[in-house]
């Protein structure tokens, strides 16, 4: 074996370590009620039980958290494609030297703190729209902000893929007109990218804790921190389970983007 598998494999193996081990130790806090100190290799299999995790499911608080970050998710994704994805397709088909300069607006969110940038929109809606600050839906525009990284680099990875502009001037010599092409042609061609940002989004908002906390809102995180207090291994359960969910959704877009031919790895270098 080559110096460089070794050091592949050994990389991989760490990470995969780095992930597996407090992932499993999570696990058997959460559904094992054999105490650390009573663990032994014969009793491995012992005592495991789902009940907390049910009983967690069952609260009404956590299905109205979990509602509100579902309502924020939704949101937030269409605020973001409905930004993001005209100018998209404006730069792609008419303005490609303005490319790095989108991408790097896009991380800009990223630049400031959250501690900051909720500071200072706060402090200037408070005086002149208080009860934009009071609804829970006024952390739409802050995961839109959040979320611009995955978003534009998964719909810019469509666009690439399909190789848009070639397909517009196609169009256009074809007697289409502009709109024709976008609704008909590029559209439809572009499904894999707008899922791929809005599942994106979407495992933002359910992981998003510094907003939400910072704003008072009851979302899903801000939820399991509070629950957790009260019931330590049903509340880790639920994180666990809110993990998976999440990590199963970044699965499912690459995927759909591997599927559809998209470079992975540029729509997810934001991460």
């Amino acid at each position: 074996m080559k110096r460089g598998d070794v050091l592949r494999w050994v990389l991989i193996v760490t990470v995969t370590l780095y992930f597996a081990v407090p992932m499993l130790a999570m696990a058997r806090f959460a559904f094992q009620v054999v105490p650390v100190a009573l663990l032994t290799p014969d009793r491995i299999f012992e005592g495991w039980s789902v009940s907390g995790l049910v009983d967690a499911l069952g609260e009404p608080a956590f299905h109205e958290a979990a509602k509100t970050s579902l309502l924020l998710a939704v949101f937030a994704g269409i605020l973001n494609l409905s930004l993001l994805l005209p100018l998209a397709i404006a730069i792609e088909l008419r303005a490609q030297h303005l490319k790095g300069l989108l991408t790097t607006i896009t991380l800009l969110p990223w630049v400031i703190p959250p501690i900051a940038l909720v500071v200072g929109v706060a402090a200037t809606f408070r005086s002149i729209a208080p009860w934009f600050l009071a609804s829970p839906y006024s952390l739409v525009p802050f995961y839109a902000l959040w979320a611009m990284p995955f978003t534009y680099r998964a719909l810019d990875a469509g666009l690439r893929s399909i190789n848009a502009k070639t397909l517009y001037e196609a169009g256009r010599s074809l007697g289409a007109s502009s709109r024709t092409i976008l609704w008909r042609v590029l559209m439809p061609n572009l499904g894999a990218s707008l899922i791929a940002a809005s599942v994106l989004t979407g495992a933002l908002v359910l992981g998003e804790y510094a907003f939400a906390s910072l704003l008072l809102k009851n979302t899903l995180p801000t939820y399991l921190e509070v629950y957790q207090g009260g019931e330590p291994r049903a509340g880790m359960a639920l994180a666990l389970a809110v993990m998976l969910l999440t990590a199963l959704m970044l699965w499912i877009v690459v995927r759909i983007m591997r599927r559809r031919g998209l470079d992975v790895s540029a729509a997810a270098g934001a991460v």
